[in-house]
Order: structure tokens, then C-alpha cells, then sequence
């Protein structure tokens, strides 16, 4: 259900790449959703060339608008079929610090998700726990993230899929642990007070392995939600 005051638009990604207002908005939000780097004391951007090619790759953007019309979260994601069932995996995630705790993000995902139903995985890498319980609230499954004991079909899915996701290509892959190590982590800015679980209850067993991660590290979140 959209939260009051929001819509959401879908747009296939390689079309949105061709919309520079579009290209911007998503360009914007990721630019003011992710703190600041501590050596240059200014935020990471990610400017409208760089968020055009990344969605080229992609094949689906969902954005989430305010009551104004403004552009406030987004999702972008691919699709991919391996012998072990199809997999959508989710690129990039951000709402404006201002519009989270509404149930933008879960939403999102959501609506992504809905758009392949068949699909067996859903998955992302990502350095900060709270995407993932976002992510793990929009879809029904079973979630292996941080430590844990991946099976063997999970590991398999995700050799068949390295060469097809920015996240995996050329990372160090940890397999026991589900980490990659990667280039990118907004969460050395330090700022992990929007960590905290957004609910009162006991939050999931993975929580901490993805809460202390090295800065250097991101976790994989996949959800088979054939179980």
C-alpha cells in the first residue's frame, strides 16, 4: 500500500536513462542519502552520467514522489534467469532522510518485486542493515545475510550471476560469510545513528554481523522466497 501523500511512478530503466529530469532526480537522492566522506568532508555523489549508465544496465526504476510531485526514493534493479531460478537484484536503494520511517523503501522493493512474481531470488549488497530489513519486509522468504550458512544452490546463484552485477564483478567474494569486498561504502562517514532497527521489536538474528561491518566490506542479502 503507498503511504498517504506519496505515489509512486515505474519507468523500464533504459528509458528513464533517456529522461534527465529523471536521471537527475536519482542522481540527487543518492547524492543526499549517503553522509559525507570523511577525508573531503563532502557527500558521495553519484552524478547524472555515471546514474545513466548505471541504469541502462538495469531493467526497471520505481520512484517514489512526495504531494508537491517532488522525487524523494527510488529502486532500481535487474533481472536475471540462472538454472537456479530467476533473480532480481536490486542495484541501488535511497529515500531522502527526510521522507524515511513512512514505508517508502519498503514499498519500493515491493513494487519491483510484484513486477516479477515468478522470481525465485531477491538480492543485494549493501553496507547498512537497515536496507535490508527494508528489503526483507517487502518479500516473503527465507533471508541469508551476514553469518550464516548459505546452501549450495544460493552459492551457485551467485557465481552464475558475478559477471552480471556491478556489485559482484571483480569483488572478493566470502561464500561462508556472504560479504564482497568493494571500492564503495558510504558508512565510513561514521553516521550510523539511522541504524538502529525502525521498530521496537528484536531485530533479526544477522542484524549485528551487518552493523559492525569493516568499512572496507558490504553484506549480501538474498532472499529465496521459495522457502
Amino acid at each position: 500500500m503507498v503511504p498517504p501523500g506519496y505515489t509512486f511512478a515505474h519507468y523500464p530503466a533504459t528509458q528513464a536513462a533517456h529522461d534527465l529530469s529523471v536521471v537527475s532526480a536519482v542522481a540527487s537522492i543518492f547524492s543526499n542519502s549517503f553522509g559525507t566522506n570523511p577525508k573531503t568532508g563532502q557527500p558521495y555523489r553519484l552524478g547524472p552520467n555515471k546514474t545513466r549508465e548505471r541504469l541502462q544496465g538495469t531493467d526497471d526504476l520505481v520512484m517514489a514522489l512526495d504531494s508537491a510531485g517532488g522525487y524523494v526514493g527510488y529502486v532500481y534493479g535487474r533481472r536475471i534467469d540462472t538454472p537456479q531460478g530467476m533473480v532480481i537484484w536490486i542495484d541501488s536503494l535511497a529515500v531522502l532522510p527526510a521522507h524515511r520511517r513512512k514505508g517508502l523503501g519498503t514499498n519500493v522493493v515491493r513494487s519491483l518485486i510484484e513486477r516479477h512474481s515468478v522470481c525465485r531470488w531477491v538480492g543485494c549488497a549493501t553496507p547498512n542493515p537497515v536496507a535490508a530489513l527494508v528489503i526483507t519486509r517487502a518479500s516473503e522468504g527465507v533471508a541469508y545475510a551476514g553469518e550464516c550458512s548459505p546452501p549450495n544452490e544460493l552459492i551457485e546463484m551467485i557465481q552464475n550471476i558475478r559477471g552480471q552485477t556491478p556489485d559482484l564483478q571483480g569483488a572478493d567474494f566470502n561464500a561462508a560469510r556472504l560479504l564482497v569486498r568493494t571500492s564503495f561504502n558510504p558508512t565510513i562517514s561514521g553516521d550510523r545513528k539511522d541504524w538502529s532497527p525502525p521498530h521496537p521489536s528484536e531485530p533479526p538474528p544477522w542484524w549485528s554481523s551487518l552493523s559492525n561491518l569493516p568499512y572496507e566490506y558490504e553484506a549480501l542479502l538474498i532472499i529465496d522466497r521459495q522457502r
